[in-house]
């Protein structure tokens, strides 16, 4: 998708940068190169398998603490606590 832009023969700069920012534009390329620098890479299957379990590990755990009368908040942090591997005893 390159662009090939030569400047004429006695022509000022000033139009050729004119010419050439206008023959950019058109060609698209800046708002290719936008989408480009934007896109989310997809994830692989093993990363969305592995965010997936963490969640399903999250959720069982903080039921867990739901059930055994804490708030809402406070089982949230000792399931990500539990998750991590941070427990007292």
């Amino acid at each position: 998708m390159a662009t090939v832009i030569r400047r004429k023969e006695s022509e000022p700069l000033s139009s050729f940068l004119y010419r050439a920012t206008k023959r950019i534009q058109r060609s698209g390329v800046l708002l290719e190169a936008r989408r480009r620098k934007f896109r989310r890479q997809e994830q692989t299957k093993n990363s969305t398998y592995r965010s997936a379990m963490h969640r399903l590990n999250m959720e069982r755990e903080m039921q867990k603490f739901l059930k055994q009368g804490f708030s809402l908040e406070e089982s949230v942090d000792r399931a990500r606590k539990m998750n991590k591997g941070i427990t007292r005893k």
